[in-house]
């Protein structure tokens, strides 16, 4: 049994439900927006941990500074450049080669890139529907403001 959305036809509701459900479709459209934003955020974390890989790979200096907190650091030295420890999610570590730990990585930013594209196709549709409601409210104004300019005019 596959949940196929319901289609509503915009016309046969009064102006006051299309509002309400013009403000529910807003509501949906400003959460998938920042799902987005959020989406784009892990990305460029992600990348940024491939750019260490290669800048630590590239880097004659074996010195750096390792963070305890935002704003607190120690002074640390790097043992073996090729071996990484990988946050594969939940708070578990692997330990893996640099080249490893950057197809974990690639692997990761594919994954939100497939959900990026799939939040884009439904923001495209939800802002079809909100404009095709907007359209209509518009016209169903129109017509009452025509119907009471008509009962004036009979009065």
């Amino acid at each position: 049994m596959s949940a196929q959305p319901r289609k509503i036809d915009l016309s046969q509701l009064q102006p006051q439900q299309i509002v309400e459900l013009r403000k529910s479709t807003e509501q949906e459209i400003q959460h998938f927006t920042q799902s987005l934003q959020a989406l784009q955020t892990a990305q460029s974390k992600l990348k940024d941990c491939i750019t260490s890989i290669d800048g630590m790979a590239s880097s004659e200096a074996s010195e750096l500074l390792v963070p305890l907190t935002s704003s607190l650091y120690l002074p640390g030295r790097v043992g073996n450049k090729d071996r990484y420890l990988v946050d594969i999610g939940t708070g578990y570590f692997v330990e893996k080669s640099a080249k490893e730990a950057k197809l974990v990585y690639e692997g990761k930013i594919n994954k939100l890139n497939d959900d990026s594209k799939k939040l884009k196709d439904i923001l495209v549709q939800k802002n079809e529907i909100l404009n095709s409601m907007s359209l209509v409210l518009r016209q169903k104004m129109i017509q009452y403001e025509q119907q009471q300019q008509e009962q004036q005019a009979a009065a």
